[in-house]
């Protein structure tokens, strides 16, 4: 019995080259694979495949896998479909088109000339807003207006504060530091 045992102990596979190296494009890309391995993958390089997939369906690129001689050449999903991770290939490869489309619309709308044209326009009515306002405020000081309200101190509550009076309402600023307004005030 103990034959038996040790002659299946070496009859174990041979190491042979990682799935992953079997995989390239036409011009030459490849996941850079060179490991052996007595398993269908070398430890991490299913991942490995299924980036390079990836990438290559979101690229429209055709796949060539070269097993034992022969070359069979497909897109990265139906090469993907026959390891258990396709469906993951299948979903980058959507997400990642959806990305490149996104972007491009992004392109598209940062170099759209009527947003450029409207954002000049913007730019100038806000120019054109200071200067008129600059014009006014030096207009009315040549004719004698005050430009500040002066600050006046006023009881509210039991505390006395400091702030300006606009008609019947009283503006502040409490111990906190937040701005107040009231209209039950009296003057000091």
């Amino acid at each position: 019995m103990a034959a038996k045992n040790t002659a299946a102990k070496t009859a174990q596979a041979e190491p042979a080259a990682c799935t992953c190296s079997q995989f390239a494009t036409d011009d030459g890309r490849t996941t850079g694979c060179a490991a052996e391995t007595k398993r269908l993958f070398a430890p991490g390089h299913d991942a490995k495949l299924k980036s390079f997939l990836i990438r290559m369906g979101a690229e429209g690129t055709e796949v060539i896998r070269t097993l034992d001689g022969l070359a069979s050449s497909a897109d990265a999903s139906t090469h993907a479909a026959k390891f258990a991770f396709g469906h993951m290939v299948a979903a980058g490869i959507t997400r990642a088109e959806g990305k490149a489309a996104a972007k491009a619309e992004r392109e598209a709308a940062k170099n759209d000339p009527a947003k450029k044209a409207a954002k000049k326009a913007l730019q100038q009515a806000k120019q054109a807003m200071t200067q008129a306002l600059d014009e006014a405020k030096t207009d009315a000081g040549e004719r004698g207006y005050k430009l500040q309200v002066d600050e006046v101190k006023a009881k509210v509550g039991r505390w006395v504060r400091v702030g300006t009076v606009e008609g019947d309402t009283f503006t502040y600023t409490d111990a906190k530091g937040a701005t107040k307004t009231t209209t039950n005030f009296r003057l000091v």
